[in-house]
């Protein structure tokens, strides 16, 4: 993941698709009819993980004995039957496994032809081709692995720097620029290496994926509101990199645990000595008003009084902990990022949550909570959503009354896996 596979065949889409369109405007110019060589693409992405076999392939009802037809094999037909010079690609973008891979080996190889359970067969025609996008092919067989052309992309080739450079060139305060390629340039590399060599990760995260997190919080929260305002430069500069070292605190260096984090403080105060000595750098935040670090205590209320009329489970007493992740939570949903909240049972994770969905403005958002089950499938998940949600168009659904849907999924690893190790529900997500 985080290697540019996407990124690699929609840029190779988007070029023929140019080349075919430039063509056909100069053809238009000098009044000719010469033959086009460039080929507009289609892409037809299908996650098949995210679906059963039935629904992949089509099935018959063991009942009525009728055929319903599968997602793959109305997208080929549709595909195949198209008659048109334009380039089809049918994309599979999910785990490969002999499950569902082993009915396309007539298709790859030289016949060129699916053939259905119900007895139909479907010809592939030159224009249509299929890409298969994947992490690894673990288990995938030797008959599949023989019948395909292999590109690897490999995560350390890309890097986190084409993402930098493109984020910092979308930014629209470009003073801000400058400052933060020099933050990028100090701190990234040498955190992202100490932390694969010297820290152990909860969930593992690439080190894309950390980069994004850390752009994404930093915009966020380095807002004219947060003391972020172009008209004052030194308090400018200033607080671009507070922002920054708070957002890198809580993306590169966040996915550790609870031992690694006092490694990961010894480092990040190696690097950067302005945090006061008292405690970690975890336990401080960026102090608007006084342009500097204050410590999470000071915002919890010294008189704290319970409200007697909650029932006494829904009574949570605030800590240190629970701040700072409402107010990390709180930001990145407002900005409309997704979060993923990672623990052992019962450290919290589901009261954070709601307690942040609870101070949310019910006018502008529409909340739906999903508990996932062992019993969970892809299905119920659709259905749920779907339930909630009101059809705009064709294949355009969106929340009821012109709100913001949001969704939370608590127990989210409870899916159960198939016998590749693969969760449909989260696959569909």
């Amino acid at each position: 993941t985080g290697s540019g596979k996407s990124t690699t065949w929609r840029t190779l889409r988007s070029a023929l698709t140019r080349l075919h369109k430039e063509h056909e405007e100069e053809n238009r110019r000098e009044r000719k009819d010469t033959l086009n060589p460039w080929a507009k693409v289609h892409d037809l992405p299908i996650n098949p993980k995210a679906v059963s076999l039935g629904e992949l392939y089509g099935e018959f009802d063991l009942n009525t004995n009728e055929w319903t037809d599968g997602i793959l094999s109305t997208v080929m037909r549709q595909a195949c039957a198209d008659e048109k010079p334009d380039q089809k690609w049918i994309l599979f973008d999910a785990p490969v496994d002999t499950l569902w891979i082993e009915s396309m080996n007539s298709v790859m190889d030289d016949n060129k032809i699916l053939t259905l359970i119900n007895g139909e067969r479907i010809s592939m025609p030159e224009q249509v081709s299929l890409l298969f996008e994947t992490q690894d092919l673990a288990v995938a067989s030797p008959a599949t692995v023989s019948r395909c052309g292999m590109v690897f992309l490999d995560s350390v080739d890309l890097g986190w720097r084409p993402y930098v450079t493109s984020w910092l060139e979308k930014r629209k305060d470009k003073e801000s620029a400058e400052h933060l390629q020099k933050l990028f340039d100090k701190f990234v590399d040498k955190l992202l290496f100490f932390r694969r060599r010297s820290c152990t990760e909860l969930v593992a995260t690439s080190q894309l994926n950390s980069v994004i997190s850390l752009c994404r919080l930093f915009d966020a929260l380095a807002t004219p509101e947060n003391g972020v305002v172009a008209d004052d430069p030194e308090a400018y500069a200033r607080m671009i990199e507070l922002w920054f070292l708070f957002s890198m605190i809580w993306s590169i260096c966040a996915s550790v645990d609870e031992a690694s984090r006092k490694k990961m403080d010894n480092y990040v105060r190696e690097l950067e000595g302005q945090f006061p000595s008292k405690d970690t750098v975890y336990e401080y935040y960026v102090d608007v008003k006084q342009k500097g670090w204050a410590l999470w205590e000071q915002k919890l209320h010294a008189g704290w009084r319970y409200n007697p009329s909650l029932p006494f489970y829904k009574i949570i007493v605030p800590t240190v902990d629970t701040v700072r992740y409402d107010f990390l939570v709180h930001s990145l949903i407002v900005a409309q990022h997704p979060v993923l909240l990672v623990g052992p049972v019962g450290t919290g994770k589901t009261s954070v949550a709601q307690t942040v969905l609870g101070r949310l403005d019910s006018r502008m958002y529409n909340v739906l909570v999903v508990n996932m089950s062992a019993q969970t499938t892809s299905n119920n998940v659709q259905e749920i959503i779907e339930s909630k949600v009101e059809k705009r168009t064709k294949g355009v659904f969106v929340p009821v009354g012109g709100k913001k849907m949001l969704t939370f999924l608590d127990d989210l690893n409870m899916p159960a896996k198939d016998t590749f190790g693969s969760q449909p529900p989260l696959e569909l997500l």
